[in-house]
């Protein structure tokens, strides 16, 4: 049965639990209320920190995806620190082969700004 519907790119930390050996916790942000939540678990079968190994290793297997796809779109994104905020420029579509004809048309028509 599913207990939680998480996306594990919003997962930041996951670790076991070093009092119980079959407990681990991950803090992740909250897609609708943008909190950030610690999940605390009690492992049935495995150790808190066999989980903990494998939520770790699924988050950086995403990392890595994403980052690939991010450099392959041209997708960039900043840090605004005054304001605490992100900025995405770019998209992670991948354009058709006429798209970008037609694009690269449109490019072609543009006089050059000096």
């Amino acid at each position: 049965d599913l207990i939680v519907d998480q996306t594990i790119e919003k997962v930041s930390f996951c670790a076991p639990d070093r009092n119980f050996d079959r407990a681990f916790s991950y803090i992740c942000r909250d897609g609708t209320t943008r909190r950030w939540i610690c999940h605390c678990f009690m492992a049935v079968k495995d150790t808190g920190e066999r989980l903990s190994h494998a939520v770790g290793c699924a988050f950086a297997a995403c990392l890595e995806r994403k980052q690939k796809r991010e450099k392959e779109c041209g997708v960039t994104a900043t840090f605004d620190a005054s304001r605490t905020t992100f900025t995405r420029e770019g998209s992670f579509r991948v354009t058709t082969a006429t798209e970008q004809a037609e694009r690269e048309e449109i490019m072609k028509q543009m006089p050059d700004a000096k």
